[in-house]
């Protein structure tokens, strides 16, 4: 995982590098391999790096589109990158890396933010159109990566954790107490809103556009569709659907340039995985039985 921040500034006050960097520090366990920043007049993105495809400086965030128009810092993998890069490819964008924070720029600045909807994988994304003027906030289809925001006055927080606003002035810590009082009732929280006063999460495949001036306008991309009625399948026939559909999920998760490792719990789920990931290692790699 990484770790992104950004402040922007509705009235066009220039942004402190110095206070971006603070909030970006409270994120260096989410990405001990790197940081970066991007900061420029009303806005400032920064990113805490975990190295997981192409480790080289090439894989640096903020990460630019090569005709220069979109910056981005971003959280996540892309499962289908390689795809949408042969695509990219087609229509004559270069590529110097062999990331997928590359195939999300030249994806911007090919389709603009349409492009979100053709990504598979678990993703949080702050990108800036930098001849527009306008921030795009994303976050994925399920809500696997978590990206958190705060608006007070004209000034608008965002970040992968809630710690990352507690070193900024405008944030005073304060319990939401409608909040509070669903957590006390289920045990969880079923809104957007959090435990701290004025912190929503962006919902999952939901996309934030910001620009000076104006209010956030959300725009819901995608959400599940049973509207087609259910078929007839045998047993014999589900089984096997389901253990084609759990191979296919666990394959694609681990593209990696980098050992990749299992969490196990005991349970059904995660030893599943486990079984089904270790079945993928190449037989010139050892095996090892955990």
């Amino acid at each position: 995982m990484c770790g992104l921040t950004g402040i922007f500034h509705f009235d066009g006050r220039e942004v402190s590098l110095e206070l971006l960097k603070k909030m970006t520090s409270q994120l260096v366990h989410r990405g001990p391999d790197g940081e970066g920043y991007y900061n420029n007049g009303q806005i400032g993105l920064g990113h805490r790096r975990l190295s997981i495809l192409d480790l080289s400086e090439n894989g640096k965030q903020p990460m630019y589109s090569k005709d220069g128009k979109w910056v981005l810092v971003f959280n996540g993998c892309i499962y289908n990158y390689q795809t949408l890069k042969l695509s990219l490819q087609e229509k004559g964008h270069q590529f110097i890396s062999t990331c997928d924070t590359e195939v999300i720029c030249e994806g911007l600045a090919s389709e603009g933010p349409d492009f979100i909807k053709k990504m598979d994988g678990m993703f949080a994304i702050a990108a800036w159109n930098i001849p527009q003027k306008k921030l795009w906030l994303s976050r994925d289809r399920f809500g696997v990566k978590p990206l958190y925001y705060f608006q007070h006055n004209r000034t608008l927080l965002f970040a992968s954790e809630i710690k990352a606003f507690l070193v900024h002035p405008e944030f005073k810590v304060k319990v939401q107490a409608e909040a509070l009082n669903e957590y006390f009732t289920f045990q969880n929280l079923f809104s957007f809103k959090t435990l701290f006063e004025g912190v929503y999460m962006i919902p999952p495949a939901n996309t934030i556009c910001i620009e000076s001036n104006k209010e956030l306008l959300h725009n819901s991309w995608w959400d599940y569709d049973f509207s087609n009625p259910d078929t007839k399948i045998s047993m014999e026939d589900s089984i096997e659907e389901t253990k084609r559909l759990l191979d296919c999920a666990v394959k694609k998760q681990m593209i990696s340039d980098v050992p990749v490792g299992s969490y196990l719990s005991g349970g059904m789920d995660s030893g599943s995985i486990s079984v089904l990931a270790l079945s993928l290692i190449p037989i010139s790699e050892p095996k090892r039985p955990y």
